[in-house]
């Protein structure tokens, strides 16, 4: 084997020689057998070019699907999960000698503090990655089982926030976010949906906003007189609708100017306002809205449309809130079929 490992560098490197062509360069690996096991792998590409499908690294593999990802709606969250894998398997590790055990012990890791949704997700995010490499025709090794790899998820009504949680919340948002965040409530709009919203989205006259929504598809949707009061009392300083004040000075911000809202103060602000507020997230407000707003029309079609699902199962998860309809109906539908008690006469003994 021809791996060293260079003074002042915490990965071994290779360094051979094959018909002539030199190939060397760092492994990433901080482990002598590791890096022996990637220098037989570059001995053989060597000795195979044209059966071998050319090495991508975690780094470059997550590069390759942010210019796919770059342009949804979701695209901080995307980033955020991203940067965390990358830090925590390593930039330079192939996919391919990226294994099953590793990734298990890397999600384990992510469950501090999360939920399991939201650890799936991470999961997802992570496939895809690896998929897009796959597609792109690089070299991923063996498929990681990414179905074994998800957390289980009990299923419960969707988190809706009460009258007096409204008040606590509104009465404890930073003055900032306030707008954003009712914005948020009203609309039933996704975190990333707000955040990204521009003037130039906007034609208030026709009260219709043109945004992209999860997947990247554009559509125009409808503002009632409440976002368009709540959009009104923006500040015009840039092309974001929503902005913030930033708090403390850091790189080119500076402290007391207002910047275009980001994912993260947004979710700060948030996270401070909902303090005491059981188990409850911003994802939630969008839980809340798509609750009332079916509870007020009792419109499967119509709740659907204005959340922006695909799919009407997605929007059946708030039918628990038609359950007084149900039970009205199966009052009409027994009122004579079951006597009155005095109707019925005493049994027989």
């Amino acid at each position: 084997m021809t791996v060293y490992k260079p003074a002042h560098s915490p990965n071994w490197h290779y360094d051979f020689r094959f018909k002539g062509k030199r190939f060397c360069g760092s492994t990433g690996c901080p482990g002598k057998r590791e890096a022996e096991s990637y220098e037989r792998r570059m001995r053989h590409a060597a000795a195979n070019p044209a059966n071998e499908r050319q090495t991508i690294t975690l780094d470059e593999a997550c590069g390759l699907y942010a210019e796919h990802a770059g342009e949804l709606p979701s695209w901080p969250t995307i980033e955020y999960m991203t940067a965390a894998l990358v830090k925590g398997i390593g930039a330079k590790r192939l996919l391919s000698e990226i294994s099953q055990r590793e990734l298990e012990r890397y999600f384990a890791k992510r469950r501090a503090g999360r939920s399991n949704a939201s650890v799936n997700r991470e999961m997802e995010n992570a496939r895809a990655i690896w998929h897009r490499a796959k597609k792109a025709r690089y070299e991923t090794g063996e498929m990681p089982d990414w179905k074994a790899l998800r957390l289980s998820v009990p299923t419960a009504p969707p988190r809706e926030l009460s009258a007096e949680e409204q008040d606590r919340l509104f009465d404890r948002i930073a003055p900032d976010a306030y707008d954003a965040v009712m914005f948020a409530l009203v609309s039933g709009w996704r975190r990333a949906e707000v955040v990204g919203l521009r003037w130039s989205d906007l034609n208030l006259q026709q009260g219709e906003a043109r945004t992209k929504i999860k997947g990247g598809n554009t559509v125009v949707r409808p503002l009632n007189a409440a976002l368009v009061a709540l959009i009104a009392n923006q500040p015009k300083v840039g092309p974001f609708v929503f902005t913030y004040v930033c708090r403390k000075s850091r790189g080119k911000r500076r402290e007391g100017m207002r910047y275009p809202l980001t994912a993260t103060a947004l979710r700060a602000r948030f996270n401070e306002a909902r303090e005491g507020i059981e188990g409850f997230r911003f994802h939630d407000l969008r839980h809340t809205a798509a609750t009332r707003i079916l509870r007020a029309t009792g419109n499967l079609a119509a709740t659907a449309k204005a959340l922006r699902h695909t799919n009407l199962k997605t929007t059946m998860r708030y039918a628990h809130v038609l359950d007084d309809d149900v039970r009205a109906a199966l009052d009409a539908g027994n009122s004579r079929t079951i006597p009155a008690p005095a109707k019925r006469g005493r049994a027989k003994g």
